[in-house]
């Protein structure tokens, strides 16, 4: 079942990003609740970011505002431990990736965001698997003397490692466009870049965008709401998504907990309750047999420390769990050639996912 695994695990990566857009409501809500709801994500605020609460005379809008010549970098980590279970075939993966990413803002928009170049400094790749007992490790860190053959094998992660490229960041802080990647893709291709035809090329870029950058560089860029918010605002997401055969709702409510006068400047601190809602058909055909959706349990908090002086996020975390269990019966003509192997079984994916989005000097 390669590609009912693939694709629920990249399903794991987007959930963890939350949501982008679509709906969005905005109300008071009762600050003990936030506060439970908080539990657990108030140690991630550093202490230069605590501080006493504001009393706004007024509610404010929240808009990222770059001024050009502004420079600002991240480390990502995304951690996710994923457990899938075949019958009674576990296959255990541990994956933690760092990126280090620089900002350069070159022009600012007229009414918030602006186009920045992004420089990717380093990144570190961690993996190991069991599977029936029998264990393997992969790392790679591109600050190291690797050989051509480690570079090539782990090119979807060491393209842009000194190759900038451009984004577009919206005043809401959506990533809308990323540009300027002919070199990053001549180094994911490599001794094949010759090779490829300029059509395929740009379908290649397209992808990797979408799917290798946006999805990392989106977390360093907390959505914001249309309208002002003042303490104890929240306001939903709600975006309906299609990968493949599933079909799911993604929903992320956020809070405005606090905002404080701070050692590091005026600071909003925003929860995140995230959830996500199968809405496909609970039979589908996979491409290797039929599935049947019996378990889809997605859900997570995150927090944000977003920079009110300076106009962007200052520190992110997210937390997303996934259960998600069904019923797979391989095609008839398979059970006839292999009746032992092409039995029918249940395929269970357990997931956890932390990602974290701090400053760092480089």
């Amino acid at each position: 079942m390669k590609r009912l695994t693939s694709t629920l695990l990249f399903f794991v990566l987007l959930t963890a990003g939350a949501c982008q857009s679509a709906k969005q409501e905005s109300d008071a809500a009762d600050s003990t609740a936030a506060a439970a709801d908080s539990a657990g994500a108030t140690e991630y605020i550093a202490e230069e970011e605590r501080g006493s609460s504001v009393e706004l005379a007024a509610p404010l809008p929240l808009r990222y505002t770059f001024s050009a010549g502004d420079r600002f970098s991240f480390l990502i980590v995304t951690d996710q431990q994923v457990t899938q279970l075949q019958d009674s075939i576990e296959d255990i993966n541990h994956q933690v990736i760092k990126y280090w990413y620089r900002f350069d803002v070159l022009e600012p928009g007229a009414d918030g965001g602006g186009r920045l170049r992004v420089t990717c400094d380093r990144v570190i790749f961690e993996l190991t698997q069991s599977t029936e007992g029998r264990e393997r490790e992969m790392s790679y860190d591109s600050q190291a003397e690797n050989t051509d053959e480690v570079e090539k094998l782990y090119a979807q992660y060491n393209a842009p490692v000194n190759t900038p490229f451009e984004i577009v960041v919206e005043p809401d802080g959506h990533v809308s466009s990323i540009e300027n990647l002919g070199a990053v893709i001549r180094n994911f291709l490599r001794d094949d870049y010759e090779t490829t035809k300029s059509d395929y090329r740009e379908t290649i870029e397209r992808d990797y965008a979408d799917s290798g950058l946006k999805q990392i560089l989106q977390l360093a860029f907390q959505k914001l709401p249309d309208q002002p918010v003042g303490r104890d605002s929240s306001w939903t997401m709600i975006r309906p998504e299609k990968l493949g055969y599933l079909e799911y709702r993604n929903d992320a409510e956020y809070r405005i907990r606090d905002i404080v006068a701070s050692p590091a400047g005026q600071l909003a601190h925003i929860d995140a309750q995230l959830t996500s809602m199968y809405t496909g058909s609970k039979k589908m055909d996979t491409g290797q047999g039929m599935a049947t959706m019996d378990l889809f349990d997605v859900g997570g908090k995150g927090l944000t420390v977003f920079n009110l002086d300076e106009g962007r996020v200052r520190r992110r975390s997210l937390q997303t769990n996934v259960h998600v269990r069904m019923y797979v019966e391989p095609p008839d003509e398979l059970k006839e050639i292999a009746p032992q192997q092409a039995r029918n079984f249940w395929w269970t994916q357990k997931a956890s996912v932390k990602t974290t989005v701090e400053p760092y000097t480089p």
